[in-house]
């Protein structure tokens, strides 16, 4: 045998362990949420959540059921529903990430989809209402941001829709009213 075989499978051994550490996910990375991608006016669907986003809205001032607040505020249609179980489905996670900060929808609106529960098959629809800092939009504001929404407040090992919208490009209106939460007929 040559002298220098070993040192080879030696050197070989210790650049495989190397790669094997560097591919090998986190600890972390175990228990991240499934994300499903969305596009607007597209069904997504994940674990026991379909939603279709069916519009952006912005504006100064937002009014629901005779309520009414001012502010900068981005309001996001959509259709919700369960599909394999209604048990334990509202829609507890809601939440839009801008320019490395994250906003969790308003509880504030007194009718609004965040924390509605779902029924399998007969979809929701309505609003829900991000409070956001005055330069979130238009050309000055940060621009390109994350919708995720799920089930649970703690996302981990369950799917979260996804929705990336770019926050330059919406419009502000001066008022606007949340959708009513009602059921869709299909």
């Amino acid at each position: 045998m040559k002298r220098w075989v070993p040192a080879v499978a030696g050197t070989a051994l210790v650049v495989a362990a190397w790669g094997v550490a560097a591919v090998t996910p986190d600890d972390a990375a175990a228990e991240e949420p499934f994300v499903v991608a969305a596009t607007m006016g597209e069904r997504a669907t994940g674990r026991n959540l379909a939603v279709t986003f069916t519009g952006l809205r912005a504006a100064e001032a937002v009014t629901n059921d005779g309520w009414r607040a001012e502010g900068s505020w981005l309001l996001v249609d959509l259709e919700v529903e369960a599909v394999q179980s209604e048990e334990g489905t509202l829609l507890s996670l809601a939440t839009l990430d801008v320019g490395g900060r994250s906003y969790r929808a308003s509880e504030r609106p007194p009718a609004s989809l965040f924390r509605s529960g779902l029924a399998i098959g007969l979809a929701h629809s309505g609003s829900l209402a991000f409070e956001l800092p005055p330069d979130a939009f238009g050309e000055g504001g940060d621009g390109a941001a994350v919708l995720r929404v799920g089930l649970d407040e703690d996302p981990r090992l369950d799917s979260v829709i996804e929705l990336h919208v770019d926050l330059a490009h919406v419009e502000v209106d001066s008022e606007a009213e949340l959708a009513p939460v009602r059921w869709v007929g299909r």
